[in-house]
Parts: structure tokens; sequence; C-alpha cells
């Protein structure tokens, strides 16, 4: 091959890579502009699977929260069923002599009374015996209505008479006059008043309870609508509760009062459920430096019309 047909073949040659760097040139801010819209597309749809992925794992959280809770409340549901099948039976047995003490004991108290020469301790005696059936027989009916709570029976509420109600009831039987302070911010709203006034009040005997001994008890009790829920709040000055007693406090017959039954919190648990709540005791002190204990129920409008919780 001589040196001329050399020359012009790589002239040629030379001249077909310019052309195709020039349609490259050309074509390449085209192939750029694709490639990052692509890569724009991929984005949104790997956010958008994202997102679709939290959601789903946020309902399947929602989802075994719920079950969780509904297990929870499946076997408090049985543990207080066996209760109430028990304390049928109790009762049962119990009820004719009980009935039958009280009646001697009263008929003692009459005729010692009726006597010239009555002595005052055996009528006092006879008395006490009388509180103490009336006692054991409170017991039996508060057993009662663990396993078979009745209805709810919904009427108008004023939030304020309630507290102050529940509140008379529960220092009544001290002889000191404990502090006991209520305010209610909740608009007028329906519920079963006698049995939410026992749940208040059993709130509040637990948070007197647990300040024995102190020279005056100070309990402080409110009461508020937040959203979709009524909220009871009970603080008192009491030493608290300790944290690995929480889940314990709410059981049947647990109670770390001396002369505690147990019963007074597993009522309120009962009460809750039945409005649609739940009651806890707090991790944080309350305001006054001991317990507090929150009641939630089902907030019902006063001017709508009743719907028993489910």
């Amino acid at each position: 091959m001589t040196p001329r047909t050399l020359l012009h073949e790589h002239g040629a040659t030379g001249a077909g890579w310019t052309t195709d760097l020039d349609a490259f040139a050309l074509a390449l801010p085209a192939v750029l502009d694709n490639l990052r819209s692509s890569y724009g597309e991929l984005e949104e749809r790997a956010a958008r699977i994202e997102r679709e992925l939290l959601e789903s794992n946020r309902q399947l959280s929602l989802a075994n929260q719920a079950r969780s809770a509904l297990a929870e409340r499946l076997h408090a549901a049985d543990k207080l069923s066996a209760l109430g099948t028990m304390a049928a039976g109790i009762a049962h047995e119990i009820r004719n002599p009980l009935n039958a003490v009280r009646g001697f004991a009263e008929l003692l108290a009459r005729r010692e009374l009726a006597r010239p020469d009555a002595d005052a301790r055996t009528s006092q005696w006879a008395q006490r015996i009388v509180d103490g059936v009336g006692e054991i027989d409170g017991i039996i009916e508060n057993l009662l209505s663990f396993g078979s709570p009745e209805r709810l029976r919904l009427e108008r509420v004023d939030g304020q008479e309630l507290l102050e109600d529940a509140a008379r009831l529960a220092g009544s039987l001290l002889e000191a006059a404990p502090s006991i302070e209520v305010s209610s911010a909740a608009p007028t709203f329906r519920a079963d008043r006698i049995k939410l006034r026992q749940a208040v009040r059993n709130l509040i005997e637990n948070a007197l309870e647990a300040q024995a001994g102190c020279a005056r008890a100070r309990v402080l009790v409110t009461l508020a609508r937040e959203g979709p829920e009524l909220v009871c709040r009970v603080a008192d000055a009491g030493p608290g509760v300790a944290p690995e007693l929480r889940t314990q406090i709410l059981d049947p017959f647990f109670t770390t009062h001396a002369d505690g039954t147990g019963l007074g919190l597993a009522l309120v648990s009962v009460i809750a459920r039945l409005h649609g709540g739940s009651v806890h005791c707090a991790p944080d002190p309350s305001p006054l430096g001991g317990a507090l204990f929150v009641l939630r129920v089902s907030f019902q409008p006063a001017d709508e019309p009743a719907v028993l919780p489910t």
C-alpha cells in the first residue's frame, strides 16, 4: 500500500469519526434529559412505595394494638366472670346467716335500750355488729357486680355536681375533714350518673386511704373533655404507687392498705369499661406529689340521643 493510499483512507476515516461525534454530542442532552426524568420517576416511585410501606406498618401496628387490647379485655372479662360466678355462690351461702346475725344484733340493741339498767356498751357493740354485716353485704354486692354488671342507665349529668356528690360521700365517714378540691370544665354530658359517681367516689376514697395517718389528707379532682373522651383525674399527696404495682392495683382483691378489700379500684375499672373507657395510674407524680389516677370514658353530648358504648 502506498503512502498516498494510506493517507486517503486515514482522512476518510477521521471525517467519519467527526460525524459520529457530532451526532452523539447532539443526542447527548436528550439522553441526559431522559435519564434525569427516569431518575425522578424512580425517586417518586420509591418515595411512594416507602410511604405505602410506612402506612401498611402503621395499620399493622394499630391492628396488633387493637388485637392485644381486645385480648386483654377478654382475659379480664373471663376473670371477672369467674369471679362473679364464685361470688354468686358465696352470696347464696352467706346472705341467709348474715341476715340472721343482723336481725339478732338489732334485736339485742333494742332490748338493751328498753331495759331500765341499759348498758350503753352492749348497744354500741350490737350496732357495730350491724355495721359489720352491712360492710360484708356491700362487699358481696361489689363482687356480684363484677360477673354480671348491669347495663348503663344513661342520663344528663352535670360534671361539677357529680364530683361534689362523690367527694361528699367519700369524706363523710372520716373523723377529720379532708381537703377535697373538685373542679369540672366539662360540658353537660350523658352517662350512668350513679355508676360514674361510684367510680369517682372509689378513686377519692383510695386517695384518702393512701394518706392515712396524715394530719389532713389532700385530694384534687378535675373533670374535662379531651376530644372524644371525658377525663377525670384524681390526685393525692400520699406516697404514690410503686412502678411494679401499677399493673396489679386494678386486679380484684389486690390492695396495699391494711384494711382494704381490693375491690374499690377493680370496680372503677369495670365501670370505666362499661362507659367505653379505662382507668390507670399515671407514671408521673400528681401535682400534689402523690399518686395520680386517670379515668377516661366516652363523651356523649347531653343534647344528643343516648347511645350505649360498645
